[in-house]
This record gives C-alpha cells, sequence and structure tokens, in this order.
C-alpha cells in the first residue's frame, strides 16, 4: 500500500503534467503563472486570534443568498480536470470575499465592514441622492474600491494577485449584488484552469487562518491552525474536502469554519494546486 507521503510525492508531477496538457487543448483566460502559497496568515498578519476574531469565519453563516446552486454535483467523468470551470464574479467572490463578508456581503461589523456601502458608493445616480459633485465622489470611490480589492485595507487582506479578467467579472457582480444603476463593470463568464482555480481559493481563503508553511517563533493564535505546507501529505484529498466542510478534522466540534458554500470540485482544485505547488 502507498503512504499518503508517498502518494503525494507521485501526485505532483502527475497533477503539473495534467495542468500543462489541459492548457494545450483548451482555451482559457490569461491569467499569471501558478506560484506557491507564501508568508503568515492574515490572522497572524494582523496579530489577531481565531478564537476572537470573525476573519474567515462569516461565509457559511445565515442563509444562502448569494448562490442558491452552489451544491450542483460535479461532472461524474472527471472532465473538469481538464476542461476547468467556468468562472463568473459570483464565484469569485466565493472564492475571496464571502468568507468574511458572507453571503450577503454584510460582513460582521465593527471588525468587516459591509461591503454593499462601499459599491454603492461608486454609483454616480446614488451619490445624486448625497448631493452635489457627485460624479466626483463617485469617481474617488472608485479608485478607492479597486485599491482596496488590491492592496487591503485595516482588517482586510489584498487580492493582488488577481488577473485583470477575474478583477473586472467580480467587480461587474459587487455593482449587480449592490443594485448599482448605473455599472462600470462586465460581470462575466472567465475559463479557468484547475490550478488557476485552486491558487484563488487557497490565497483569497484559506491563508486568511491558515500560515502557507511552519511559522517560526510565537503564534498570534492559540488555536493551533495547521499550516497548508502540511495538508497533502497529511491528507487524502477525501478527507481534505471533508474537513473543509465539516469544521476541520474535528467534526462539528472542530474550530475550522464550514467551506459549505465551496463546491467538491472546487475544495479539490484547491487540494491539487496545495500539492502541485507545495507552500512556502
Amino acid at each position: 500500500m502507498i503512504s499518503v507521503p508517498g502518494f503525494r510525492a507521485r501526485l505532483r508531477p502527475f497533477l503539473i503534467g495534467l495542468f500543462a496538457a489541459a492548457l494545450s487543448v483548451a482555451t482559457f483566460a490569461a491569467t499569471p503563472d501558478a506560484t506557491p502559497a507564501t508568508g503568515p496568515s492574515w490572522l497572524d498578519k494582523l496579530g489577531r486570534n481565531f478564537d476572537k476574531s470573525s476573519l474567515g469565519r462569516v461565509g457559511a453563516l445565515g442563509p444562502n443568498e448569494q448562490d442558491p446552486e452552489v451544491a450542483a454535483p460535479a461532472p461524474k467523468d472527471g472532465s473538469w480536470l481538464r476542461a476547468g470551470f467556468g468562472v463568473r464574479g459570483a464565484d469569485l467572490f466565493r472564492f475571496t470575499c464571502r468568507a468574511c463578508h458572507g453571503a450577503a456581503g454584510r460582513g460582521m461589523p465593527p471588525e468587516i465592514l459591509p461591503l454593499l456601502p462601499l459599491v454603492q458608493a461608486t454609483s454616480a445616480e446614488w451619490q445624486k441622492q448625497q448631493g452635489e459633485g457627485a460624479a466626483g465622489r463617485a469617481q474617488l470611490a472608485e479608485k478607492l474600491l479597486q485599491h482596496q480589492i488590491t492592496a487591503g485595507g485595516r482588517s482586510m487582506p489584498g487580492f493582488n494577485f488577481l488577473a485583470a479578467d477575474e478583477s473586472e467579472a467580480l467587480l461587474g457582480y459587487l455593482e449587480r449584488f449592490s443594485g448599482v444603476a448605473d455599472p462600470k463593470h462586465a460581470d462575466h463568464t472567465v475559463q479557468l484552469p484547475v490550478d488557476r482555480v485552486g491558487e484563488v481559493i487557497v490565497k483569497g481563503t484559506c491563508q486568511t487562518c491558515h500560515d502557507a508553511a511552519a511559522a517560526s517563533g510565537i503564534r498570534a493564535t492559540s488555536s493551533q491552525i495547521p499550516p497548508l505546507a502540511g495538508m497533502t501529505a497529511s491528507y487524502p484529498v477525501g478527507l481534505f474536502v471533508a474537513g473543509a466542510r465539516h469544521r476541520g478534522q474535528h467534526g462539528p466540534n472542530g474550530k475550522g469554519p464550514e467551506l459549505n458554500y465551496l463546491r467538491d470540485q472546487e475544495l479539490k482544485a484547491a487540494y491539487f494546486y496545495l500539492a502541485a505547488y507545495p507552500p512556502r
């Protein structure tokens, strides 16, 4: 019987070959080359304790107002491994924003501010209700929103790993979701390979709480959150998906957030990305 570490050693070159083969037979959007997850978690960067913070833990709270078809099953023939994913703004929202802002974008004030007012402020039509100078305020709000998505904010990590097409689709979805009457961005389908979807999920959701590799010194959290670097060596893909569904490896009594708004094949994409590009 092959051990999990032994299986992982064989899995990495197979996955890299599979991803390369997929690029040769499918048409994908232009995205940056995949890079490993690096550095500490966002919680550790902020010096916040997982047990006392809402960061990364809001995505599964409340009704599923954002994506009622999130439980759609994966194709049984595994064709998604080569064909990749047709990703829209709603999906990019799930991969990056929802863990902290929730399905309805309400956040968890005062630590996590709601999204809707930030997006609505980019609308000149909305700004007209606030008085003169609407166009100028809307332009400034648009610049601030794009800067926050790229560079982050007080409690928000930046998503500078998103490609231009991905950011455009996300902004288009946010405008529609927020009821902006004069949208400036177009939500559209971006065809992405499996490793790219895994990379966006890992960097946009998982690294909120997980360090890429084992941290040196004293951690800023007492929850003993395992680093991403050990995930694929310790667990086969089925247990990885189950753990993401059910609060880590400790079932309903575990401390991890429930990522029940991510589809099984999307969580598998995150696992395959971690296996092909080991965090460091």
